[in-house]
This record gives structure tokens, sequence and C-alpha cells, in this order.
């Protein structure tokens, strides 16, 4: 759990830092930074709090999605699994091997160093792989006359996958396109490693990465982390030893399925989440609210339809038609749908009275302003003044990054220690 916590954690700063145009190293605010930096060292240290028999059984697992013939059962596919958590816990995991009984063997640096590198280079690899299965599958819709070596070498790679797949992988795909798809597939798993590898060991990063360059980052990202800029050169390097799991990799029936079209795999780079795109006019939404019919009510009782800006769904607050059993307990449409779509943490706009409701848990929210002002600049909760409303931008910009910075629980406890009025509401029938 730690190590998974530790993973999910660097690719949030890593995609909030890329939302928000900032260098990968020197912008994080010194309580991010040395959060960060504690959790993992924290997560480091676990593999000497914890037995090292089940440490060596939790590599094993990992292993088992990078090398297939471990034959570890119920082993994920290749496409079914993140890269940067594998990454993750095979590195803090490894040391686990040194151990035996009655004996706490440490590897030397230089031994940590090697596994380091090989570890890396491995799920390197099985994620370049990850990306042309899954991503480099389209025909292009342009033309280019890219002949450079990376676009020969992933041409070559493309003929191995293609026989591996029996066919399935179409070999005439352009190399300058698999190389085009690799290359921005690849970033956000190379800056996340970046960041874990700097917090690990404290190798200072380049000047490049203190910068935002788009130029010169993926050459800075592969000096730093022993990478050649042709990806495709590490599976010559290693081509004797990564033939056989190229081979088992793409035998996988996931794989196969996925290339005859008959399942959908994960396409990188992923899609960055972000809150649902709002009108422009907030008449657009009253009349959407107007139109709502709640599914469990047949009467014609007034309702007070909320939006989901995670999810987009429409729902009815407030009423005892949509309460919901959990647990033995009696919750509101809002805070059942919550744990759903947020695990329990959720952001909804009240159409009817222009606020935004903020929940956590069942027991606690708060009302945030909508992101939606008048000609004045102004709010217009309850919808009192009756002016036209327009989306602000920038408003609603600031709460998405509330809820990807994860602040939203923090936001509720600054609201409810200055509010203390909203102590009495009974958020749980929200």
């Amino acid at each position: 759990m730690t190590w998974s916590t530790c993973a999910f954690t660097i690719q949030c700063i890593e995609n909030l830092l890329e939302t928000e145009g900032k260098p990968l190293f020197g912008s994080l605010q010194n309580r991010q930074h040395s959060g960060l930096k504690a959790l993992v060292q924290f997560a480091a240290a676990q593999r000497t709090t914890s037995p090292q028999v089940l440490i060596q059984k939790h590599l094993i697992r990992l292993l088992g999605v990078l090398l297939p013939n471990f034959k570890v059962e119920d082993t994920p596919s290749l496409l079914e699994v993140d890269m940067f958590h594998i990454l993750v816990g095979v590195v803090l995991s490894f040391p686990s091997l040194y151990w035996e009984d009655a004996v706490d063997l440490q590897p030397s640096s230089i031994s940590s160093a090697y596994n380091h590198l090989y570890l890396f280079h491995l799920t390197t690899l099985a994620h370049i792989t990850q990306i042309v299965v899954s991503s480099a599958t389209e025909s292009p819709t342009a033309q280019s006359s890219d002949n450079s070596e990376e676009a020969r070498s992933a041409q070559s790679f493309c003929r191995e996958v293609c026989q591996y797949t029996s066919g399935c992988f179409s070999q005439d795909i352009p190399g300058w396109l698999v190389w085009d798809c690799v290359r921005k597939g690849i970033m956000p798993y190379l800056r996340c490693a970046a960041i874990f590898f700097h917090y690990l060991l404290g190798v200072s990063p380049p000047e490049e990465l203190l910068q935002v360059s788009e130029e010169g980052q993926f050459k800075a990202l592969c000096s730093y982390l022993s990478l050649p800029t042709n990806l495709f050169l590490l599976f010559q390097e290693y081509w004797d030893t990564v033939n056989p799991l190229l081979q088992r990799w793409c035998a996988d029936p996931v794989v196969l399925s996925c290339l005859k079209g008959k399942s959908i795999a994960i396409r990188y780079p992923r899609k960055r989440n972000s809150l649902i795109e709002l009108p422009e006019d907030y008449s657009c939404l009253l009349n959407q609210a107007s139109q709502f019919r709640c599914p469990r009510s047949s009467d014609d009782e007034q309702k007070h339809p909320v939006l989901c800006l995670f999810c987009g769904a429409m729902l009815c607050s407030q009423n005892t038609c949509c309460q919901e059993l959990v647990n033995g307990e009696e919750l509101g449409a809002c805070t059942s749908h919550a744990l759903q779509c947020g695990a329990g943490v959720c952001m909804f706009l009240k159409i009817r009275e222009c606020r935004v409701v903020l929940i956590e848990g069942k027991t606690r929210g708060c009302l945030y302003p909508a992101p939606y002002l008048d000609e004045y600049g102004e709010t217009d909760p309850g919808l009192k003044r009756g002016n036209p409303l327009h989306l602000c931008r920038e408003r609603y910009r600031k709460l998405h990054l509330l809820w990807q910075q994860h602040c939203i629980i923090e936001e509720i406890a600054r609201s409810q220690e200055t509010n203390q009025i909203f102590f009495g509401f009974n958020w749980q029938l929200l």
C-alpha cells in the first residue's frame, strides 16, 4: 500500500506540474518537497520493517508481469498494469532477495546501482512494448519522409512484433509514426521515474530539468536516467535476454485480443483527467435542470438537481426518493454518488442555487463559490439578483486545481473552522 501511495503521489505531482507548465524540478513548495522526500524514504524503509518473506512474495508477483515465465497465478497482462507502479515496487522490494534466514544481508552501493539500472531498463522496455502495441496501431493521417535512426529502429521493432503476434500487429505502420507515439507516450513515465530516483538516491537533476523546455526535456531525461535518446537501442543492447520476453509479452491472450479489436486497451500518453466541460451561459444549465426528471419519483414535486463536476451525472439531491441504504446507513444521492465516483470526495454544482458543494465522506462538506459571474464580476448565490451569468475560466481552473492538488478535504476543514453553522447540516442526506 505504501509503495502504491508513493507511485500515485509522484504521478499526481508530475501531472500537476505538466498541467501548470512548471519545470519538473525546483518548482515545488518547501512543504511539498519535504513531504515527497519523506514519503519516498518512508516507502523505501518499509522493506526493512515488513516481513521479508512477504516482501519476496510481492516481488515475485511484480516480476511475474515483466518475466511471464514465472507462471504466477492471476498474473495480469502487460496491458493491464501501470508500469511506473511496477517500477517503484520492484526497485524497493528487490533488496529482499539478499535476505536469508537469520541473516540480514544488504546489497552494496555498487550492486544497488546496477540493480536500479537494470530494473529500470527492464520496465522501460516493457512500457515501450505497451505503447507500441496499444497506441501505434492507427493509420497515419499525414505523411512524413522521416528516415532517422529512430524511425528505422522503430520499423525494425515493428517487424519483430508483427512476427510474434502472428500478423495481428501490422508491420506497415511507418517507423516515424511509431517513434512519435513512443516518444510522446513515454514522457510521463520518464518524468515520474526522474522524480522517484531523485528523491530516492539524491542525485541532482541537470539544468535543463529546472527549466520549462519542450525541446531539451526528452534528451535531458534520457541523460539523467541513463537511457539512449533512441530508446529502441535498448532492445538491441539486451536482445538475447529481451527476445524471449518480447515473444511472451506479444503472445499474451489479452494483447492479441486488443490487436484484433475485441477489447480496448489504455492508450499512451494517457488522457489527463479534468473536470467536465461547462456551458458558457448559465441559462443552458437551468434549461437542463428544468428538464430533469428523477428516475425514482413519479410525482411533480420540485427537485433539487445537482451536477457532478467529476463525471457529469445529474442527481436528485435532498429528496427521500433517491436515498440509498449503504452499509446500514441512509445516504442521500450526492453522498452515495461520491462514494462511487470519488472514493467519498466529490464536487457538485447545485444548479438552482448556483453554488458548488464539496463533499468528503458522509458527514463533512462545505459550500464553495460557483465559477459563474455576472457582468460585474460577482457570483449570484441562490440566483437572487437574476443577472445573466457566464462561465469564468479562471475560477473554474481554480476548482480544477483544488481537485487535482487533492485539496478538497483541506478546503472543507478550513471552511468549517470559519463557518460553524454548517456543523449542523446533515451532509449524509445531501
